[in-house]
């Protein structure tokens, strides 16, 4: 079951959809928002094979989360 959560409330260890595929969080980081824009958030994740994604979102963008 999945469910939406908010980009910058990801924790580590949890299992986000990236591409139609589940990745593990392995790290996080959060920015302050700059002038020109928002807040963002840097995602780092590690599927079952092995293999690593990197995705930076908006801290209020919704991304989906497996339970």
């Amino acid at each position: 079951m999945a469910k939406l959560k908010l980009a910058g409330e990801v924790k580590i260890g949890d299992k986000v959809l990236i591409d139609d595929q589940y990745y593990t969080v392995t790290g996080f980081e959060k920015s302050n928002i700059g002038k020109h824009g928002k807040a963002k958030c840097r995602i780092e994740g590690k599927d079952e094979k092995g293999s690593q994604k990197v995705i930076i979102r908006t801290t209020d963008s919704e991304i989906q989360v497996e339970e």
